[in-house]
């Protein structure tokens, strides 16, 4: 059964509410190898689980403390063993400061509508005022219009009221990603009212007052399923709130209506039974730690499913955000121009970490004539090792993160992908210098 998944982004009347290529299909046969397999032939002689650890870096402020207190030797045991002897201070002392860094946003689509939903601050000039947001497409986009709104403005934690709002204007955006990019300009006037004598105020004024700060950004690849998380939005307009739950899956590609109602798509989420509701949509989620992992942008509306709600995990949510800054506020997402298919995913325990890691094999299915994969030599049934691009190496032990470093390739770049064909490595390049090797979103 499809799920039915709903943005969840508030949308309401002011008179009800105050505002606040051509290509190939060719089965063929599967190398035989994981990475794993190419790692132990190269000299690597641990368990898989290890080397899955290894391989996806730590991030949280616990097991960073912890891998430094292990590389200085002043700690031997395990992560597990490690966790039972801190005294940092119970989760709300992180959060306070995430709070800091989260905003409602209040979108005016037209004359009698509002969109209302949330953001987190990602950079702030205390001495200018300026502001970058990060948020959610579909809180700023008018399905009807079809157009970004042209009148966006942001609120403080703490100063949903006239004299703290902030204007904001749209910096660019993705809809096929749902991620938008919001500038706060601190020279900006805003009124404070309808009527020409209003009071008015700066940006600047209301941010160098405030005590806002940009978010900790995590790592959503070292999200454990059962990690608690902390989703913070302004649910119904209401506000900004805080919400608990727990990780129910770290990756998986959901299909929900597009933003402008013309299809599906497939986007990468993270799972939390986190209670998501409308104006949720744009904030953020946060670990144990006060870290950003995930944009939270959606829920499941599908009858009798409680408890699904989803996130867009913040290294592609960012990569996004830098792939967008770089280009002008355009998306282009390189593209190799293969299909994948996924072969004998399972998992790997490493006992030291105490982590439990998915891996599968993401074999060549089809290779696009003409396309940056086909120029580089890649062939049906090659298995997907590692990818390195500029000195940035990622095992290609799941599809997305194969995604996310797509995302950071640039015009002029070379990347370097290691597959194994007929059970033995084969390093292939190819340098993105092609329009065609790029796809806008």
């Amino acid at each position: 059964m499809k799920k039915k998944i709903a943005v969840v982004g508030v949308v309401l009347s002011i008179s009800l509410a105050a505002l606040s290529g051509c290509g190939f299909m060719d089965l063929g046969k599967a190398d035989e190898n994981f990475p794993y397999d190419i790692a132990v032939e190269q000299g690597y002689t641990a368990d898989e689980g290890s080397w899955l650890a290894e391989s996806t870096p730590e991030s949280t402020l616990y097991r960073k403390l912890w891998e430094e207190a292990r590389a200085d030797g002043s700690f031997t045991g395990s992560y597990m063993d490690f966790l039972k002897e801190l005294n940092l201070g119970d989760d709300s002392t992180y959060l306070q400061q995430s709070l800091l860094s989260a905003v409602s946003v209040v979108a005016a689509m037209d004359a009698s509508t509002v969109s209302a939903g949330a953001g987190v601050i990602l950079e702030l000039d205390s001495a200018t005022g300026d502001l970058d947001v990060i948020t959610n497409y579909h809180v700023i986009y008018s399905s009807t219009r079809r157009a970004i709104s042209s009148d966006i403005s942001i609120y403080l934690y703490g100063g949903d009221y006239a004299a703290g709002e902030l204007s904001a204007t749209y910096v660019g955006g993705s809809a096929a990603e749902d991620i938008a990019l919001l500038h706060v300009d601190g020279k900006a006037t805003v009124r404070e009212g309808s009527s020409a004598s209003s009071a008015t105020h700066t940006n600047r004024e209301v941010v160098t007052a405030s005590a806002a700060r940009p978010a900790k950004i995590g790592d959503s690849d070292s999200l454990l399923v059962g990690d608690r998380v902390y989703a913070i939005g302004n649910p119904e307009m209401e506000g900004i709130s805080v919400v608990s739950g727990v990780v129910s899956v770290d990756a998986e590609s959901v299909t929900m209506d597009s933003i402008d109602g013309t299809g599906q798509v497939d986007m990468l989420e993270l799972r939390t039974d986190a209670t998501v509701n409308h104006g949720n949509s744009g904030g953020g989620l946060f670990n144990r730690a006060g870290e950003l992992v995930g944009i939270v942008n959606a829920r499941s509306e599908a009858d009798d499913v409680y408890g699904f709600g989803y996130a867009i995990p913040i290294n592609h949510a960012l990569a996004v955000a830098d792939n967008l800054t770089a280009n002008g506020g355009v998306l282009k997402h390189a593209r190799l121009g293969i299909t994948i298919r996924t072969e004998n995913g399972h998992s790997a325990y490493d006992p030291i970490s105490g982590r439990t890691i998915i891996s599968e094999k993401l074999v060549v299915n089809a290779v696009n004539s003409g396309s940056a994969a086909a120029s580089a030599g890649m062939d049906v049934g090659d298995t997907l090792v590692s990818l390195t691009l500029n000195g940035k190496t990622v095992q290609a032990t799941r599809n997305f993160k194969i995604t996310n470093l797509l995302l950071e390739i640039r015009r002029g770049d070379t990347l370097s992908v290691v597959v194994s064909r007929d059970g033995k490595a084969v390093t292939l390049t190819v340098t993105f210098n092609q329009d065609r090797y790029f796809e806008t979103r």
